[in-house]
């Protein structure tokens, strides 16, 4: 039994990707994709223990070559958040944050402000958004939207531009209402995330392919949280060259 300690940072990262195989080991930027990912939890000051969840050997070698603890997790997983629930049972803590390997440039304030809610009992889950602008991102499916309300919880996630504007800057300009992008982290008070393999699913989650569908139809309120940072997810090929070129511009 490990020492318990107050927050727990997971990386889950399986190999198979669809719109991009293999890009957790993609290493044109010197190193493993998800490694950049670690790296960023590894810089907020409120979490304890960065560790990765994967069933993958390339992923557990390239891991402990750079110091950090690897929990074994079963294939059999569905969800990066069903592979940090399997792998947070085996380290006591008060609470974990999910951290998608495939968003390298979250910001440690915002994981910081994630953890600091959950230890404060604010919240038994939470995530973060960023504003969205530009018509042509709004529109792309691989850009996830959520909707708020004034509690600032989450009412939904969609691939698809969520809500519908029926007015519109007639300039062209901006919508009138703000639209907002998902960041993928997820912040979990560990029991709850110990729940999650184990909730129903009407099929939104499968239909979407947004596995927090499934928390929110089963109560899980999700608190979403304004990030400070503004990270982007990497889904296809030209995500990985964006991200390269901010790496490379950022290092200059």
């Amino acid at each position: 039994m490990s020492r318990a300690i107050d927050a727990l940072a997971i990386v889950p990262v399986r190999v198979g990707s669809q719109r991009l195989p293999g890009k957790a080991l993609l290493t044109e930027s010197g190193q493993e994709l998800f490694l950049h990912t670690l790296a960023q939890a590894k810089k907020a000051a409120n979490i304890d223990l960065v560790a990765v969840a994967t069933d993958d050997d390339r992923v557990e070698a390239a891991a402990k070559r750079h110091g950090y603890r690897v929990v074994r997790t079963s294939p059999a997983c569905r969800t990066g958040s069903e592979r940090c629930a399997e792998a947070a049972a085996e380290l006591p803590c008060r609470a974990v944050l999910d951290i998608q390997g495939d968003w390298p440039e979250v910001a440690p304030r915002d994981l910081e402000a994630l953890v600091a809610q959950l230890l404060a009992g604010d919240a038994v889950c939470n995530t973060l958004c960023a504003r969205l602008d530009d018509p042509a991102t709004i529109q792309n499916p691989n850009v996830v939207k959520v909707v708020r309300g004034g509690n600032q919880k989450a009412l939904y996630f969609s691939r698809s531009p969520i809500p519908y504007l029926r007015s519109v800057d007639p300039n062209g300009g901006a919508a009138t209402f703000p639209i907002l992008r998902h960041i993928g982290v997820y912040g979990f008070a560990r029991d709850t995330l110990l729940r999650v393999p184990g909730l129903p699913s009407s099929g939104l989650a499968e239909a979407e392919s947004l596995e927090q569908l499934r928390f929110l139809e089963n109560d899980i309120a999700m608190h979403v949280l304004d990030a400070d940072g503004d990270p982007w997810g990497i889904e296809t090929r030209a995500d990985y060259d964006a991200f390269l070129a901010r790496l490379n511009q950022h290092q200059r």
